[in-house]
């Protein structure tokens, strides 16, 4: 409940608008959003891949740290490194591992391991991400993601052109 003043100078009360109530345990909330995840980057849709990330975040590589506050910025992150993808040879991102742990009401870790695939549906190589998950507004967000071998695993794959960063230079 929130006290508003009204226009002759009388404070009312109102009551807040009514919030659903949150489970306890979250998990079935984030293996959708993974799930919602699966499918925007198994078609490297920088848009709605970076639609699942709270702003500010912050992305970490081997490579260094990125973060990101606008939401452009972090589509044409998202865009540089699936270009990346493209030039390796790689036509998709599935999920094929996940584990959940929930930190708090607030707060959860998520380890991914993903599978990278080829135009005949092969997996050519994978890698392993964390991610912190915030709830915020009623939805989960990723926080904070670590590529944790991503740039190793690429390493091996010869690219058909010049390589992107995910940082302009």
């Amino acid at each position: 409940m929130y006290v508003e003043t009204s226009s002759s100078g009388y404070a009312t009360a109102r009551a807040a608008a009514p919030q659903p109530p949150r489970s306890p345990d979250p998990t079935a909330d984030l293996q959708c959003l993974f799930k919602s995840y699966d499918a925007a980057s198994f078609d490297f849709d920088a848009e709605a891949v970076a639609g699942f990330y709270d702003l500010p975040c912050l992305i970490s590589t081997q490579g260094g740290n990125a973060s990101f506050t606008a939401r452009g910025e972090l589509r044409a992150a998202m865009a540089r490194l699936f270009a990346g993808y493209r030039q390796r040879g790689l036509v998709s991102a599935s999920i094929v591992d996940l584990k959940l742990k929930t930190l708090s009401p607030d707060f959860a870790r998520a380890v991914v391991r993903w599978s990278l695939g080829n135009a005949r549906g092969m997996e050519v190589t994978g890698f392993s991400c964390s991610y912190t998950l915030r709830h915020a507004d009623r939805r989960w967000r990723i926080a904070h993601a670590v590529a944790l071998d991503e740039a190793a695993r690429l390493a091996g794959l010869t690219p058909r052109g010049p390589m992107l960063s995910l940082t302009p230079r």
